[in-house]
């Protein structure tokens, strides 16, 4: 499949609704629907350290996205809460890549949207069962890298979210999955850290799960 192949498929579906971003119609799945039993199944199979590597198509998608997003937020001036001392672009690159590495070991769907004005949803996917757990995926370059999650978030934000994911990895891959922590275990004061100048709640990889079922509050 050529370049301009791989975007117009991909900008077909995306305009036709098939790669609908997940928020306005819940929770999506990328293949048929599966019987709860079938996912619960999938889940078990999903190990920590599984690793994904972006395909072209989806490299020249993230390109896009994160391009696009960018703009958008300068456009509406969102305020960018990066740590990082990438630029704003890399940060958006790794950012949406991590995601569509995470959501294809999910068979779930990304957020494609990239023109819809704020407020934005404050979780990137929702994984079964229905109506959804949401989740924020964290990327990171660092093989060992822990989950930061910026203490500046109010808890309006923090509150959206109900599981924090971990990936590693730098574009196009392969990224390792680290696994996962409830909201509720990591959003706390006694995990503040000072990390680059900026306050952020953290966990260390070995305190991550592999799925929602596994998870302690």
């Amino acid at each position: 499949m050529t370049e301009k192949d791989c975007f117009s498929w991909g900008m077909a579906h995306f305009l036709t609704g098939n790669l609908a971003p997940p928020f306005a119609g819940g929770l999506r799945l990328r293949y048929p629907p599966q019987k709860f039993s079938a996912f619960l199944t999938m889940l078990n199979k999903i190990e920590i350290g599984q690793t994904i590597t972006l395909t072209y198509c989806e490299q020249k998608l993230a390109h896009f996205v994160a391009r696009h997003r960018n703009g958008n937020n300068r456009h509406f001036n969102v305020a960018n809460l990066k740590i990082s001392a990438e630029s704003p672009h890399t940060v958006d690159l790794e950012g949406i890549a991590g995601e569509i590495a995470f959501c294809r070991l999910f068979n779930v769907y990304p957020d494609l949207d990239t023109d819809r004005p704020p407020p934005h949803p404050f979780y990137d996917a929702t994984i079964p069962p229905p109506p959804g757990y949401r989740i924020d995926v964290k990327t990171t370059k660092y093989d060992n890298g822990k989950l930061l999650v910026d203490a500046r978030k109010d808890s309006v934000k923090t509150n959206a979210i109900d599981f924090y994911v971990l990936m590693t990895g730098t574009f196009p891959g392969p990224y390792t999955y680290r696994g996962m922590i409830a909201r509720e275990t990591i959003v706390s004061p006694k995990r503040i850290q000072t990390i680059k100048g900026y306050r952020s709640y953290v966990a260390t990889q070995d305190e991550l799960v592999a799925n929602p079922m596994d998870a302690t509050f």
